[in-house]
């Protein structure tokens, strides 16, 4: 079984509103990345909050996720990671994906083709790339695991990544949206006139 590990305990601090709130085609962005998780075919999903935890659990029905709580918010980011992984522990899990919550525009077909990867390769870290660079989400395999726990907080996830090339595999996708992320109202309203000029509007 692979799982997805949501990301949405963040202050949001420069956006001003919770992340995981903003709409975007019509839903939030949580429940978008949700809806992309079921179609890429990831049913059992951590979704971590923090900071406007009461809000978002409010304003959606997350019910068929496992819910999970960063406890340690200082740790940024890797205090998430951990938190997911924790609450799959016991879980047939194969492999996590570790998907921040400001990426709600990342194709179905890059998820899938990180999980087709995954499945061909048996590899510890399989990461899209686009035009060379390296993107998110990240899918960690269960192999390091105890490493992501024991990760230091001022470098996180990407001490596991870094510390063997030879276990990561990259799968370079036609898709923009593994580079980007959104923190402040200007990057939101750039999301969205990005949208509605593929959609003609």
């Amino acid at each position: 079984m692979i799982a997805a590990i949501i990301l949405a305990a963040g202050a949001s601090e420069r956006m001003g509103y919770p992340k995981a709130l903003l709409p975007y085609r019509g839903r939030p962005f949580l429940a978008g990345i949700l809806d992309a998780c079921h179609a890429a075919g990831m049913e059992h999903n951590v979704v971590v909050l923090g900071y406007y935890a009461d809000k978002i659990q409010e304003s959606m029905d997350l019910s068929d996720v496992i819910v999970a709580t960063n406890t340690e918010l200082d740790a940024g980011p890797i205090g998430s990671i951990r938190a997911g992984v924790r609450a799959l522990v016991g879980q047939p899990v194969q492999a996590v994906v570790v998907w921040p919550v400001d990426r709600p525009h990342v194709a179905v077909a890059t998820v899938s083709a990180l999980l087709d990867a995954f499945r061909g390769s048996h590899a510890a870290i399989v990461l899209p790339t686009h035009d060379g660079r390296r993107g998110h989400p990240v899918l960690f395999g269960s192999a390091v695991f105890e490493e992501l726990l024991a990760a230091p907080n001022d470098e996180g996830a990407r001490a596991v990544v870094h510390k063997d090339p030879a276990r990561v595999v990259e799968v370079p996708v036609d898709d923009v949206a593994v580079l980007e992320d959104f923190n402040t109202p200007e990057d939101y309203k750039e999301l969205l006139r990005k949208e509605d000029k593929v959609r003609g509007e």
